[in-house]
């Protein structure tokens, strides 16, 4: 029976399956939440192996490249998208930021833009009114994932030598589906 992973061995295993998992975008154990009625824009909450395995929500659009926010960057949208929408619903201007993270009114174009560093995406009316319903939805995912990143980092080391499916220990984090994380994990492994 095999123990806990130790530090080094944990950072050789995430070193062996980063370098076979060389799409930053790719994630473990993704969670998609569309947010446009054509599905032309999304949010996603996942472990995305070339960051770390930091839990992270994607929200990304057509043609637009995504923005990565952790779990600070995830609140401050959440506590601030009522008032963002308020304030597109009555063209009136609104803008907070947050370090490299920043949402706001631009003007009378009747869309709320919302940046990291120098890239953004731009939702209508319709699209931030479904975010804002979703939003608590995406945050318990992120809380979920959070919670869960031990547990699941010292699972990929258990699983990632193995050919069959490895049971996780009855300590594990029962918000995560391990058949589904094995799985994923064999199909980055030989990708």
């Amino acid at each position: 029976m095999k123990t806990a992973a130790s530090l080094p061995e944990l950072n050789a295993c995430l070193e062996v399956v980063t370098a076979a998992l060389g799409d930053p975008n790719r994630a473990l154990l993704r969670r998609v939440f569309f947010i446009a009625e054509d599905k032309s824009k999304y949010v996603s909450v996942g472990f995305y192996p070339a960051r770390g395995y930091q839990p992270l929500s994607e929200f990304g659009g057509a043609k637009k490249l995504p923005l990565f926010l952790n779990a600070q960057h995830l609140q401050t949208q959440a506590e601030n998208i009522t008032a963002l929408w308020d304030a597109l619903s009555t063209n009136e201007h609104f803008s907070k930021k947050d370090g490299d993270f920043k949402m706001n009114t631009p003007g009378c174009y009747r869309l709320a833009c919302v940046y990291l560093d120098k890239h953004y995406l731009s939702y209508t009316y319709e699209e931030l009114h479904n975010l804002a319903y979703v939003m608590y939805m995406i945050q318990n995912q992120m809380t979920y994932y959070i919670a869960a990143m031990t547990d699941v980092m010292a699972y990929i080391d258990a699983a990632h030598d193995s050919v069959t499916f490895v049971e996780p220990p009855s300590t594990a984090n029962k918000s995560i589906n391990y058949y589904q994380l094995f799985e994923e994990i064999k199909s980055v492994l030989t990708v």
